[in-house]
């Protein structure tokens, strides 16, 4: 007997072994990807352990991807070889060295060579010499190239604020557009690097969205599972159960209520406000959640309750200082529940918010297509796994609160 169940737990150990590999392995396999190097990835070889290792991939996602967009205005001084002749000046050969700041912080420092660029001054005669002035702008910056120089960038509306050319006063408007292409070079501060990088922003959006998700849905759930769990009321055992079995098995009627969900924002003037989808987000979790926590209450003994009401505390004071200490667990997992749905919902984030307001969900989605070299399989796979990190981490947080959260209101005295 004893050797049949070592047996039998040893066959069951290793049926749980290969379960968890089977659930596990597409999340190491994206690890694998996110740090192999981009030339790696044209292979049909799987390669469980990565013989060239980098983090490229995730120094990319968080500290700018070289291909994005970067627009700012900026200050600095042109200087070169000028002449000035009816009213213009005709700048032959001379170098542009700018900073773009972010407050009072310097992001960006570019130098690029100039020739034939021609701006509009005011009053001089015909002269020649060399050209010393301040400038200022805007600088639009759209690729890098791996050597540092300027890949692609556009200057424009720049103005020379001061400077002279062999005596002459100048001061005046550009005519034109400065393009520069496959010259000069851009240095990106540690400043600079974070604020190239769109993953900040849009972990700003998806916390923003996530919280208010989570306060809104408590805000509607504790009341009202409270109220199905200890008030009496007409309908009580009926309004919950056909509330949470429409909201579940209604999904036919998905299209028909995006369509009417983005007309009625639209109309009140909420479309792209986070906190009308949060409102959204919260509304549309109600039954489950409610359903959830009114059985933990439920576990929770009545007579402490009763003891409140005979001290004179109302309902709210009960639900404050009795309910919200002793069902903390069931509480939790709501919490987090809510904030997984808005940490990773999609459709209606895509639907209803434009690309400034949209949360990671979103963004992780654009990037199959819209990095501008295709699919970058290991960029993509990094910005994955630090999408998916805050959930994790607050699973294993608060396991023990899910835990019993999910399992306590389900059992009876």
């Amino acid at each position: 007997m004893r050797r049949s169940e070592l047996l039998k737990s040893a066959l069951m150990t290793l049926v749980a072994m290969l379960v968890m590999f089977m659930i596990l392995f597409p999340v190491y396999y994206i690890f694998t990807v996110s740090i192999k190097p981009v030339s790696t990835l044209a292979t049909t070889e799987i390669e469980l352990i990565p013989s060239n290792v980098t983090l490229d991939a995730y120094r990319e996602v968080l500290f700018g991807f070289k291909g994005g967009k970067i627009e700012g205005n900026f200050t600095g001084t042109i200087e070169g070889q000028a002449r000035l002749e009816n009213g213009r000046l005709y700048l032959e050969e001379g170098t542009l060295k700018g900073v773009v700041k972010y407050g009072p912080f310097t992001g960006i420092k570019f130098e690029v060579p100039l020739s034939g660029v021609v701006f509009t001054v005011s009053g001089g005669k015909s002269v020649q010499g060399a050209l010393t002035g301040k400038v200022k702008g805007l600088f639009v910056l759209t690729k890098v190239n791996e050597d540092g120089s300027i890949g692609f960038s556009v200057i424009k509306n720049v103005e020379l604020t001061k400077g002279e050319v062999s005596g002459v006063s100048v001061s005046g408007s550009m005519e034109k557009y400065i393009i520069i292409r496959n010259a000069g070079s851009v240095e990106f501060t540690t400043l600079g690097k974070f604020i190239n990088s769109k993953f900040f922003g849009y972990l700003k959006n998806s916390l923003i969205l996530a919280t208010l998700t989570v306060l809104l849905t408590l805000i509607f759930v504790v009341p009202a599972a409270y109220a199905f769990s200890r008030l009496k009321f007409f309908g009580r055992d009926h309004i919950l159960y056909f509330y949470l079995m429409f909201t579940q098995v209604a999904g036919g009627l998905g299209i028909a209520g995006l369509i009417a969900l983005y007309g009625i924002l639209v109309k009140l003037g909420l479309y792209n406000k986070l906190p009308a989808l949060a409102f959204v987000y919260a509304t549309g979790s109600v039954p489950f959640n409610t359903w959830l926590l009114k059985g933990y209450i439920d576990s929770i003994n009545p007579d402490f309750d009763e003891a409140a009401l005979v001290d004179g505390a109302s309902y709210f004071q009960i639900i404050r200082h009795v309910l919200l200490p002793m069902a903390l667990p069931g509480i939790a997992t709501v919490a987090i529940f809510a904030f997984i749905g808005g940490w990773t919902e999609f459709i209606l984030a895509s639907l209803l918010l434009t690309e400034e307001n949209q949360p990671m969900s979103v963004w992780i989605y654009t990037l199959m297509g819209g990095i501008g070299r295709g699919i970058d399989w290991n960029y993509f796979a990094a910005a994955a796994l630090l999408f998916a990190l805050p959930v994790f981490v607050m699973f294993m947080l608060a396991q023990n609160y899910i835990r019993s959260g999910l399992t306590i209101g389900g059992l009876k005295e």
